[in-house]
């Protein structure tokens, strides 16, 4: 056999197609770890400790223990039909970290809105015989934490408070900034500031209570509190924009701890215009909401709000049409949809002055100047008509 063909036999057979599909198949999936995210978020008058993570619940109650130094008695304020697993998960843990803990249930649904019901959380924390030394440990969506929060901020002077949020939207304005409380028939009239020492946002407890429409609602958020915190809070959710899209978990925690950071950073502005900021969308979105009823979904309504405040500001020669445009693509781009159902024009101009006279005599609405900065604006009737008499046509 000549040397060449002994080289040859020596060589291993060449694996078959087949056999290379077959172990490609057996190989495990690469397992793609989510990072663990803290950042201190600057409130008005405090910081909370914000954790965003997926799988990070059990492991909170040590954290939250070592901020009270000795632990004693702890309420477990629950919104009625939060996971069970979730809640005796959190029962537990405070309980192994030496807490005597009492368990009762938060009001929910419209109940959690009335400022009324302050008073059936007072009840609540009474019986759990919270002190100003304590902690109270708060599970829920947003008007259960909301009231939760302004209950805490006024109990014994005001008691430690720790939010862990069912939902994504939930978890981007519960904490740090509240829902205003309903009184005498009207909405949201009573706004109390931000008072969590912690948030603690799991992805896993996040993502299996959110619906599709809270996944959206709360990338409409991500955009309104980009603009109106700064170009480079704008430039970071465009460039994950397409991995938060996807559902990627890695950029969605990125994407949220930036959005709570920045909504802290807007509301606890000592410039009065960047507080007002907060407000991009608000306004429209409600006077939307109140014309159309309960069919069109909230992500819509805000992301329309958006587009529309754009354009009025366009109009007033305020924002470039290029950062309009960016805008629109950003909203496009995190799957955000635009408002269906015809909208009649006069109703819609007479919601939005109602909804704007409610809270201040100024008819002032917040516009974008450009990516990242937002003010409240005056805009004349006779622009503010034309606009949306054009808006609602093309509907």
């Amino acid at each position: 056999m000549s040397e060449e063909t002994t080289e040859t036999a020596n060589l291993p057979l060449a694996a078959e197609p087949e056999e290379n599909l077959a172990a490609a198949a057996t190989q495990p999936e690469p397992v793609i770890e989510v990072p663990t995210k803290r950042q201190w978020v600057t409130l008005r008058g405090s910081s909370m400790d914000l954790r965003v993570g997926a799988g990070i619940v059990d492991g909170i109650a040590h954290d939250i223990s070592s901020a009270i130094g000795r632990p004693r008695a702890c309420a477990l304020a629950v919104e009625p039909g939060a996971p069970a697993d979730l809640v005796e998960t959190l029962r537990r843990g405070l309980t192994d970290q030496g807490f005597q803990v009492h368990v009762f249930d938060l009001p929910a649904g419209e109940e959690a809105h009335a400022f009324s019901s302050i008073e059936k959380v007072f009840a609540g924390l009474a019986e759990a015989g919270i002190t100003s030394d304590d902690l109270v440990v708060a599970v829920g969506h947003e008007g259960a934490l909301s009231l939760a929060g302004a209950s805490c901020a006024h109990w014994c002077g005001q008691v430690m408070i720790a939010e862990v949020p069912l939902d994504l939207a939930s978890a981007i304005t519960a904490a740090v900034t509240p829902r205003g409380l309903d009184v005498a028939g009207r909405q949201r009239m009573v706004v109390l500031d931000g008072t969590a020492r912690f948030e603690i946002c799991d992805l896993d407890v996040l993502l299996a209570n959110s619906t599709e429409e809270d996944v959206l609602f709360a990338r409409a958020m991500m955009v309104a509190a980009a603009m109106a915190d700064s170009d480079k809070a704008v430039g970071a959710l465009w460039d994950a924009a397409d991995e938060v899209a996807a559902g990627d978990k890695c950029a969605l925690v990125s994407a949220l701890t930036e959005c709570i950071r920045s909504r802290g950073k807007v509301v606890s502005s000592s410039s009065v215009a960047i507080r007002q900021s907060a407000e991009y969308g608000q306004t429209l979105r409600r006077a939307l909401r109140a014309v159309l009823g309960v069919g069109e979904p909230e992500s819509a309504l805000l992301a329309d709000a958006m587009r529309f405040a754009a354009r009025l500001s366009v109009a007033g020669e305020n924002l470039s049409i290029d950062d309009m445009f960016t805008q629109d693509e950003l909203l496009e781009r995190l799957g955000l949809g635009t408002v269906k159902a015809a909208v009649d024009a006069d109703e819609l101009v007479a919601a939005i002055q109602k909804e704007r006279f409610a809270r201040t005599n100024r008819f002032m609405l917040a516009l974008p100047r450009a990516l990242g900065r937002v003010r409240l604006t005056a805009v004349e009737t006779e622009t503010l008509t034309e606009h949306v008499r054009a808006w609602c046509a093309s509907r």
